[in-house]
């Protein structure tokens, strides 16, 4: 019988060696190429939102539609059994997070797909909710790895 999705999860509560300085609080998982890993990632992100960051909650929410978006391209286009999500609060008085799906590619753009086009919208909602919430992203020189940066609480915007 296979693994439950469960018992193939890493999670890691140790500072990221990427963040310059203390990075707490932090973490990172590693979850299964699966659809059902992006509902996951979701409530390990709402708990670390919640419970770390203070986000407010409708914050909150918008980071959720973003990481669920861009977990969904990891899942949809990444050739690797598992992905990679990090975030962590930089003494800068950001908020970062990351997907990693290993998988070398062009970086994609947020495309314009016909009005009845059943996807293709997901990067253009990425980028309008991150703008909206003071935020920048964007991709790795190898178009592996996707980042968005936000204002943590308390930071100036």
């Amino acid at each position: 019988m296979p693994p439950r999705i469960a018992e193939t999860i890493s999670v890691s509560e140790a500072p990221l060696a990427e963040a310059a300085g203390p990075a707490r609080p932090s973490f990172g998982i590693v979850v299964p190429s699966a659809p059902s890993s992006v509902q996951v990632v979701r409530q390990v992100v709402r708990a670390w939102t919640r419970c770390h960051c203070q986000l407010p909650a409708d914050q909150a929410n918008a980071l959720l539609v973003v990481l669920s978006e861009l977990c969904t391209n990891a899942v949809l286009h990444g050739y690797t059994d598992a992905f990679d999500v990090r975030g962590w609060v930089p003494a800068t008085g950001e908020l970062r997070l990351e997907v990693d799906d290993k998988t070398p590619s062009v970086s994609p753009t947020p495309g314009s797909p016909d009005a009845d086009a059943e996807s293709g919208r997901g990067l253009f909602l990425v980028d309008a909710l991150v703008r909206e919430l003071g935020g920048t992203w964007g991709f790795s020189a190898d178009g592996a790895r996707v980042w968005c940066v936000l204002p943590a609480p308390g930071a100036a915007r």
